[in-house]
This record gives structure tokens, sequence and C-alpha cells, in this order.
């Protein structure tokens, strides 16, 4: 009897656990399902400009001078100080030798020369020919002058103001003598014009025969326009040929640039040196 009830007893207790295991047991959690990372969108970063797109011809680069100089836009000119006194310059431009110091590396100038120039602003640069303007331009830009823009082209200046652009193929427009001397076929007056850069006191020294006298340094840079209008007066013609001469080659540039950026089209300098006597013999030298 003890035996049995003993047995039923430890039925019982069995039944009650497996009861209460059964109770305490507690569904699984369903998994969470995290959401998947999304993508990254990066800002595409604003494009640093490249020189060459920042090489404008005369049009374009005029239209950039928009408001006033040294507030709305900047000018930096890359002549010597030579080149700016005989040639003249745009009031207000900024000069920096670019021979005496972005060719030989000294890029701290430009930091110097454009001290409170915000790095965003307009800045348009130019030499005599193009050339240093096109050379140096990436210095520009590497420096954070993200608007900086080269001219392409060669400059006309005056003591009014004035500001004129030619376009000149120095192989093919500025000749050595044997060149220079082969162009002149025919009557001239006719059938070419010779123009003498020269000052006046220069020219009455001696000068080729029929020679017009339009000085670089006593008038074409003292007042272009009015030196235009005489030459346009001799030479009504803006596609004859004119062949301009100086001294040395330096002014004759000169005055072709200044003939070229009023509409000549077909004006060829001497680049070379040249003496003339009373009797308007010539000789190169």
């Amino acid at each position: 009897m003890f035996r049995k009830s003993k047995i039923l007893t430890l039925v019982s207790s069995l039944v009650l656990v497996l009861t209460l295991l059964s109770g305490c047991s507690q569904p699984a959690a369903p998994a969470v399902t995290q959401p998947a990372p999304q993508p990254t969108t990066q800002q595409p970063a604003s494009p640093t400009p490249s020189a060459d797109s920042n090489i404008l011809k005369w049009d374009a680069w005029k239209a950039k001078m928009t408001g006033t100089i040294n507030k709305d836009y900047y000018v930096v000119d890359l002549r010597t100080p030579d080149e700016i006194k005989l040639e003249k310059a745009l009031e207000g431009a900024i000069n920096i030798d670019a021979n005496a110091t972005l060719a030989k590396g000294e890029l701290g100038v430009l930091d110097e020369k454009l001290k409170g120039v915000a790095k965003d602003a307009v800045v348009l640069v130019h030499c005599k020919s193009g050339g240093r303007a096109k050379a140096n331009l990436a210095k520009f830009l590497e420096k954070g002058y993200v608007n900086t823009f080269a001219l392409d082209g060669w400059t006309a200046f005056d003591a009014k103001g004035f500001i004129g652009v030619a376009s000149i193929t120095a192989n093919n427009e500025q000749l050595k003598p044997d060149a220079w001397q082969a162009k002149m076929q025919g009557s001239i007056g006719r059938d070419f014009f010779v123009i003498d850069a020269r000052d006046k006191s220069e020219f009455e020294a001696g000068h080729m025969k029929d020679a017009l006298n339009f000085g670089v340094r006593d008038q074409f840079t003292v007042d272009h326009a009015a030196t235009i209008a005489n030459v346009e007066k001799a030479i009504p013609n803006k596609d004859a040929l004119i062949l301009v001469h100086c001294a040395v080659g330096t002014r004759s540039k000169v005055a072709q640039a200044h003939l070229k950026a009023a509409g000549y089209t077909n004006v060829l300098a001497l680049d070379n040196k040249v003496t003339i006597d009373k009797e308007g013999n010539v000789k190169y030298e």
C-alpha cells in the first residue's frame, strides 16, 4: 500500500513539473530586421577650372570687365615696367612683372600683390602678346584664384584709357628684312604703305621716301582715337598692305597692335634694327 502511494506521488510530482515547465515556456521573439543601410550620396566636387578653359579671346575677356575695377573685378598686367612706360597701361591695373617673378618660381608675389582680393574674385590677366598671360595662368589657379582669365591677344593702350586687342601671328606678321622688303611690290602710296613708328624728330632726321609718320610715343600711345582718325584719312582702305618699322623693332610691333585693333587687316611689322639717313638710304643691321 505504501509502495503504491509512493508511485502515485512520484507520478503526480512529475506531472506538476511538466506543467510548470510548459507554463514558463515563452514563444521565441520574432527576429528584428535591421533596415538596410542607404548608400551615401556624395555631392560632386566643384570642378577646378583648367588653364585651357580660362584662356579667352578679347570679346569674352572684355565682357568680364563688368562694374568697377578693383571692386567688381581686377586686372593684372604681367608686362615689364619698361613695356608699360612705352605702351601705357589700364588705370587701376595691378602690375606683376612676370619675367622677374613668376618665371623664376616666385609665386608668393601673387598673394602679395593680390592681398585683400577674394579667391573667387574675377581676375583678368594680360601681357603684351598673350604669351606670359597664358604661360602663368595655371599659377593663379593653383593659388586658389579660381576665376582668373588670361587674355589671348596683343594689347594696345594709350594715356586716355584706351585698351584694344589684336590677333597677330608673330611668325607671319613680324618679319625680318628680306621678307619685309619682299612685300614692297609696286608703288608706295598706291600698292602698299609704309608707316614709320618713330618719333617726329627721328623721322625728320631721315626717313624712307613717301613714308607716313605715326609715332608710337608721340601719337599712338598718347591718343589712339585721334591717331587712327589721321591714319584713316591717309589709308582709308582697311585691307591695304601696311609695312611698319621703327628703329629696332619694338615700336613697330606696338604700332602694329594699334592698327590691327582698329581694324586694319594686313599690317606687317619689321622686327629688326634699321637706320635711315637724310637721303632716305636704308640700312638693316
